[in-house]
């Protein structure tokens, strides 16, 4: 007889491993051509097993933005770590979030222009994506709803700039044009 700990702990491990799965399917072949029925065959299981898991598509794909948002989040925390000043600090965090998806190939397929509504829907849903935006904006000394709307705001620039890449530019964009509408 199972305990619920070991059914909670068997059904995170198999709900990791379809997301792994997943971002090895959405790095090979792009995010909107991956279905269910391809997820569940290079998983090994039944789409019923699949489902059991994830109910559909668009939860597997945010529980998948969560889990690769957190990775970054990770890499943001302890590349500004040792930045002093706000203007700096979340210029790092920006840039930091950019580099990070982009060096990952199953995060770069969410931002092909035919994905980005999709990419700027989930992220703005997704509650790691929330927190990490959030989390640059805690000292500014507006209002939580102030703050929600600016972090949906600083959402939307880094997708588009995800999307519609220009690096040799960003920083530069992100000092100009980001940075007063945010931190004033």
């Amino acid at each position: 007889m199972s305990t619920g700990w070991l059914t909670d702990e068997r059904a995170e491990l198999a709900a990791g491993r379809i997301l792994d799965v997943a971002e090895e399917l959405f790095a090979a072949r792009g995010v909107a051509s991956v279905t269910m029925r391809d997820l569940a065959s290079a998983v090994g299981c039944s789409r019923a097993t699949l489902y059991r898991y994830f109910p559909g598509k668009q939860e597997l794909h945010a529980a998948y933005v969560d889990r690769a948002a957190t990775r970054v989040a990770e890499s943001i925390a302890e590349q500004i770590r040792e930045i002093g000043g706000p203007a700096d600090r979340l210029t790092a965090a920006i840039t930091t979030a950019l580099t990070g998806v982009r060096a990952d190939p199953a995060l770069l397929a969410w931002f092909t222009p035919d994905a980005a509504g999709t990419s700027t829907r989930l992220a703005l849903l997704s509650p790691a994506i929330e927190s990490i935006a959030g989390s640059f904006l805690q000292d500014l000394g507006v209002t939580d709803a102030e703050r929600a709307l600016r972090a949906q705001w600083l959402v939307r620039v880094i997708v588009s700039l995800l999307t519609d890449p220009d690096p040799d530019n960003e920083e530069a964009l992100i000092r100009r044009f980001v940075l007063p509408v945010i931190l004033t």
